[in-house]
């Protein structure tokens, strides 16, 4: 007989987790700004600090925690997330961010939610909600506010970098126009797809690696109830450390003095992990009180429609009407899929 995890119905603790679940959003949905106006090329420097943070405060937690057990099999979360980071910059260039984050996004989503809700082999059980036709239409409605995101043109502001500004901004301007040339082609031209092929395989990992990250603590809660949520996040963070170190290792001995290493990059991605680690940090703690199969979907929607509202309000990097109706509508759907997947874990 197949073995199910029923949500939980204890009132306080789902307070906990929806409050849990929005500071999240809102921590992943700012967690670009410090980055703002930085020209961070190809972001290895701005990963490697930004995971030495994550480390930092995973030994705060060990700390406070009593020094636990370490789990080894949370490393492979952290494995997955460091891994599938290094993908991200390639996929840009190579399809351009619009069909990049589509299929990166949409296909997190589905896999982080299917593990959840369909189990994952003899290692994951199932979860259950309390409605499933509500949960289906709700991650319907998510896929397609994550695809109408892609329409929504943005216009980036300059790098300010301490050095040699001139020349940057020269060169950051060159690269906007030719990813605003391959993200248009991409999504009309299919002559080259041979060429883009490698580049989509490669979203495809990158969402499949960041959709299954939390699947090694879902096992280990399974497998072990009454372990504290807290004690899984040294193993995650410090494998998170450890891989993104090991990359940037690599990444500087092939390109030697080519290597982009910034020491104005260092303050504004310090402040670009405290941002994810948060997030991160406060993911555990809705996906521990919701269940994944609620959690994940809506912390993998929500942040995008707010760093959206940032654009519009804030950073003025979204204009024209064109724009600003089809970020409202993709808004729109994706707030009551967020709605709707609340609810199928209430009614």
């Amino acid at each position: 007989m197949e073995t199910t995890v029923t949500p939980t119905v204890d009132t306080s603790l789902q307070i906990i987790g929806y409050v849990a679940l929005l500071l999240s959003c809102c921590a992943f949905g700012t967690m670009f700004v410090p980055l703002r106006r930085r020209n961070c090329k190809d972001g290895f420097f701005v990963q490697w600090i930004e995971c030495g943070v994550v480390f930092i405060v995973g030994c705060i937690f060990y700390v406070a925690r009593g020094f636990p057990k370490f789990q080894p099999i949370a490393c492979i979360g952290g494995f997955l997330y460091a891994t599938g980071n290094v993908f991200s910059v390639p996929i840009v260039e190579g399809i351009g961010m619009g069909v990049g984050f589509l299929i990166w996004t949409s296909l997190q989503i589905i896999v982080g939610w299917g593990v959840a809700r369909f189990g994952l082999f003899q290692w994951i059980a199932p979860q259950n909600v309390k409605n499933d036709v509500l949960n289906y239409i709700g991650i319907v409605l998510t896929i397609i506010s994550g695809v109408l995101l892609i329409f929504v043109k943005h216009v980036e502001p300059e790098p300010e970098n301490e050095y040699d500004v001139t020349s940057k901004e020269m060169e950051h301007q060159e690269e906007i126009e030719q990813s605003n040339r391959e993200s248009d082609r991409s999504s009309i031209d299919f002559s080259g797809l041979a060429k883009k092929l490698p580049y989509i395989i490669m979203a495809m990992v990158l969402a499949c690696f960041h959709g299954l990250m939390m699947s090694p603590i879902e096992y280990l809660k399974q497998k072990n109830p009454p372990t504290d949520m807290f004690d899984y996040i040294f193993p995650f963070y410090s494998s998170v450390f450890l891989f993104s170190t090991i990359y940037f290792f690599a990444y500087c001995v092939i390109l030697r003095r080519k290597a982009y290493v910034e020491r104005n990059l260092v303050i504004p991605s310090i402040g670009y992990g405290l941002l994810w680690t948060a997030g991160m940090t406060l993911w555990f703690v809705s996906s521990d009180k919701l269940s994944q199969v609620v959690a994940y979907p809506c912390t993998a929607r929500l942040p995008p429609l707010i760093s959206g509202a940032l654009d519009v309000f804030v950073f003025k990097s979204i204009q024209g009407t064109r724009s600003y109706t089809i970020l409202a509508i993709s808004s729109f759907i994706g707030i009551v899929s967020v709605i709707l997947i609340a609810l199928s874990n209430q009614i």
